[in-house]
């Protein structure tokens, strides 16, 4: 029965070769298979080397398939939830108008700069500080 295997001669330094021995031996193995598995083994992550950037794109390819749904759901949301808000804005806007009386009315561009700057400020405070802030645990 022919052997798969081609016979290759090779050289090599007396500290690899004394390395190859000692792990050939803890392996139980003969020398020979050591030698064949650390090829095996270079070349494979050698392979593996040269396709990360394939791999990366693949696998960014599969995250934007599986998020793409959930991040057009967020967006949808977020659009829904701004006009919702600018319409509470508006219908707060109108309550005021109607319900105050002329004589006490104050300016709503003044009122709405000052709630528009407040809101700004309790956006960029976290959400732990501002939960320390109103004593919710």
């Amino acid at each position: 029965m022919p052997s798969e295997l081609k016979r290759v001669s090779a050289k090599f330094h007396i500290n690899l070769y004394d390395q190859l021995l000692k792990i050939s031996e803890n392996n139980g193995e003969n020398l020979s298979e050591t030698i064949r598995k650390l090829i095996v083994k270079g070349l494979n992550e050698r392979v593996y080397e040269n396709n990360t950037d394939l791999i990366a794109q693949v696998i960014r390819q599969q995250l934007e398939i599986v998020m793409k749904p959930h991040i057009e759901r967020l967006a949808a949301l977020s659009s829904k939830s701004g006009h919702m808000s600018a319409t509470a804005a508006y219908l707060n806007v109108q309550a005021l108008m109607d319900l105050v009386s002329k004589e006490q009315r104050k300016d709503v561009r003044v009122m709405y700069e000052t709630a528009r700057k407040k809101a700004a400020g309790y956006m960029k405070i976290k959400a732990e500080d501002w939960k320390n802030d109103i004593g919710v645990e």
